[in-house]
């Protein structure tokens, strides 16, 4: 018989003082946890079942903190890891993958994508993931999601964006707690203020053009603070040289471009094309990260301007670390994709530093 837990458990939503804790699961729990510099638990207990969160408050800031369940039946989660966001001046290190869509033949490709973040030394406070979580919002499909991302998901907070897979499904609203945004449910496009770093998901999927000059408004409001380090994720790419979907997305080439450029944004995270790509342009690095899991996508042999390194043969995660010495990136390759043949090939494919 399968225990009581159905998937996660998975944190979210980061901050000072707080961070969310979610699960799914067939009975009630009691929920511990604790800094790591300590023994002294608290506990709670949560009487409800199905997909749940809680909100965990009063932690200190630039903390670590350990956290499992315990079922009535005695039964035990993974003990899982959080990291609260500290004060300005201390490093912020973080991790980035795109489209897990799930693959019904061969091995578990986003599982061996968990498991290299699992076991990166680097002490990720988050995890980004620019869109296409899942191949459709089915509750087969989300719980595919977190079974196999477990082992990244209890080192850090999950902060995803919307990818056209998810359809702007409720489904994917009642997974995730995601830091203060607006747009649907005020989730659609949110940001993230973590010490010395400024994250702003974006949302490319919306119809309506207000909505994307929302974003723009978004944008300036939370890039205009003391943050030295700033990043934007959000799941179409602006540039590509991806074969069917390149050279990328114009219109947000019109209307986003400019705006990064005026901002100081040092990177910006898609995916939506399964492979990788580094692009310069105006001083603003563009990184297509679609190498989580899914099909790999072919590159043009014509590249679009600006384009540094690519590849569109591997599985694969992005790397951040944010400092007061600048901006240290390395893409991880983790396995090479030949026709249904998937191969372990754990290298560095791309390393590059930000002034």
């Amino acid at each position: 018989m399968a225990g009581p837990l159905l998937y996660g458990p998975w944190t979210g939503a980061p901050a000072p003082d707080g961070v969310t804790v979610s699960w799914a699961a067939l009975s009630p729990v009691e929920l511990s946890y604790r800094p790591l510099s300590t023994d002294r638990e608290r506990t709670l207990w949560y009487e409800g079942t199905g997909i749940a969160e809680v909100r965990l408050e009063g932690l200190a800031g630039g903390t670590w903190y350990e956290y499992r369940f315990t079922f009535p039946s005695g039964e035990a989660s993974p003990v899982g890891w959080f990291f609260t966001a500290p004060d300005p001046g201390q490093p912020v290190c973080f991790a980035a993958l795109s489209d897990t869509q799930r693959q019904w033949e061969g091995p578990n490709r986003v599982e061996l994508v968990a498991r290299a973040i699992a076991s990166d030394p680097w002490p990720f406070h988050f995890l980004l993931h620019a869109g296409d979580l899942v191949e459709s919002p089915t509750q087969e499909n989300w719980g595919f999601f977190f079974r196999s991302l477990t082992p990244a998901l209890l080192r850090a907070p999950l902060l995803p964006v919307l990818g056209n897979h998810e359809r702007g499904s409720i489904t994917y609203f009642k997974h995730f707690d995601l830091p203060p945004g607006e747009g649907k449910l005020g989730e659609r496009w949110w940001a993230l203020h973590f010490g010395d770093v400024a994250v702003v998901g974006l949302d490319t999927n919306v119809t309506r053009p207000q909505d994307y000059h929302a974003q723009i408004s978004w944008l300036r409001e939370n890039l205009s603070g003391p943050e030295p380090h700033r990043f934007v994720v959000f799941h179409h790419p602006v540039f590509s040289s991806d074969a069917l979907y390149g050279p990328g997305s114009p219109g947000l080439e019109l209307l986003w471009h400019p705006v990064f450029v005026e901002l100081g944004v040092d990177v910006v995270l898609s995916g939506h094309a399964h492979n990788y790509e580094r692009i310069q342009r105006d001083g603003v690095t563009y990184l297509v990260i679609g190498g989580g899991g899914a099909n790999p996508s072919r590159l043009s042999p014509a590249r679009v301007e600006g384009s540094q390194v690519a590849y569109d043969d591997r599985l694969f995660y992005v790397a951040v670390l944010a400092s007061r010495e600048g901006i240290e990136v390395k893409v991880v390759g983790v396995a090479k994709v030949a026709g249904d043949k998937v191969i372990p090939c754990p290298e560095v494919l791309d390393a590059f530093r930000l002034p």
